[in-house]
């Protein structure tokens, strides 16, 4: 398959699994993106405590990287219209009951656990979407050839969430109130996370798969752990760039601006997310992602440069920002793709939910270390940190590339599968 032919296996994703389906998980993922934000300023707004906000969107945060591998083994278990439903329909409501206990002046501890819970049951689309592309893989539905294509299209999805929903949250929060963004992520969530798990997909995951055979086997705790490990080293430099983007934004006095030089790192990341498929099969996938985690440091350190010792103004962190962001789409869709090279299909939804939660993770603790080095030391302490995070990546890929370079589909070896089917 020539590079071209790779771009054009995007166009050939709705054939299999039809044409709203795209639409959907790609809308269906921006509720979760929200939350955090929504949580912050809906409570900071209504109490004056910046820090109370910060504790619900961490508390949002605990129950998101908690909850996550539950509803993907209760997807895997039980089949993924009743694990999505369920999760989308708690969502719901935990999203709504926490707007009424801030509107009511309920305890704290009421709203603390309304944002865990909330967290806890957040849908995952974009994990059991891509387990989905992987079931309709393994059963014949999806060429191989396209595959590639369709966990590039993820990764881009998850970047055009992650850009999205923040923005949302803002645009509305400024137009009307922080209480509806939270509502807004809430009707979104009712609408097209309960879509997506309807979905005729949903079927291509089959009920009970996590107890056959296949669900007896046991999952390659070490390459798992070692992709699990570089994702939070992954999600640790998100919240460190971004404590260093703000330190700077509100140093300048353009606290606004932020969120917007942060928003570059997304919308460099999803372009790049959607080129990958044109990479050579002789650049293989335990390779690559070794690379996506060198070249995510090198491309930091102007980055880190410019920011830590504050040289120039806003301008030039918003044009370097844009070096690292074209590495992260690549990593995300790499490891994302050795994880169905490493389990059985019977587990792929709990292991993607447990790579998506290794990312909120690394972004909790980034943001936490991150947030109070640079109130100490200044912006440098929070790009050194996510310079840092960076080698963690390096080394976590470092580590599983032997491992991972020999695994198939199922967690067998690969040399029995055509080269260019696992590029």
């Amino acid at each position: 398959m020539s590079r071209w032919d790779a771009l054009r296996a995007y166009s050939a994703l709705p054939a299999t699994t039809g044409p709203w389906f795209l639409a959907v998980t790609l809308i269906g993922r921006v509720p979760a993106s929200m939350g955090q934000l929504g949580a912050l300023l809906l409570v900071s707004g209504a109490t004056g405590s910046l820090a109370l906000g910060g504790a619900t969107a961490s508390a949002f945060a605990v129950g998101q990287a908690a909850g996550g591998p539950l509803v993907g083994r209760a997807a895997d278990r039980y089949g993924h219209r009743p694990a999505g439903l369920a999760a989308a329909l708690l969502h719901t409501a935990a999203l709504v009951l926490l707007v009424v206990c801030v509107e009511r002046d309920a305890p704290t501890g009421a709203a603390l656990l309304a944002a865990v819970v909330a967290g806890f049951s957040v849908p995952q689309v974009g994990p059991l979407s891509r387990a989905r592309w992987t079931a309709l893989a393994h059963h014949g539905r999806l060429p191989m050839a396209r595959f590639p294509a369709a966990m590039s299209f993820e990764g881009t999805g998850d970047e055009f969430a992650f850009v999205l929903g923040p923005a949302l949250v803002g645009v509305i929060a400024t137009a009307t109130s922080p209480p509806a963004a939270v509502l807004v992520a809430a009707g979104l969530t009712v609408t097209m996370c309960v879509a997506f798990a309807l979905h005729p997909t949903a079927a291509a995951v089959t009920r009970g798969q996590g107890r056959g055979a296949d669900a007896a086997a046991p999952v390659l705790r070490v390459p798992v752990f070692l992709l699990a490990a570089g994702l939070t080293g992954l999600g640790c430099y998100f919240g460190a760039v971004q404590a260093g983007v703000t330190w700077r934004a509100v140093d300048a006095g353009a606290d606004g601006a932020a969120g917007l030089i942060y928003a570059v790192l997304g919308l460099s990341s999803a372009l790049a997310g959607v080129l990958v498929p044109m990479l050579p099969a002789s650049f293989p996938l335990a390779r690559r992602l070794q690379v996506g985690f060198v070249l995510l440091a090198v491309l930091t350190l102007p980055l880190a440069i410019v920011g830590g010792f504050q040289v120039g103004g806003l301008w030039p962190l918003g044009l370097l920002i844009v070096l690292p962001g074209v590495t992260i789409a690549p990593i995300l869709v790499t490891a994302y793709t050795q994880a169905e090279m490493t389990v059985p299909v019977a587990k792929i939804s709990w292991v993607m939910t447990v790579l998506t939660s290794a990312v909120v993770v690394g972004y909790a603790i980034g943001a936490f270390l991150s947030g109070t080095l640079a109130d100490r030391y200044g912006p440098l302490s929070a790009f050194l940190l996510a310079l840092g995070a960076a080698g963690v990546g390096i080394a976590a890929s470092g580590l599983g590339r032997r491992r991972l370079a020999a695994l198939r589909p199922g967690g067998t070896p690969h040399h029995e599968r055509n080269p260019a089917e696992i590029s």
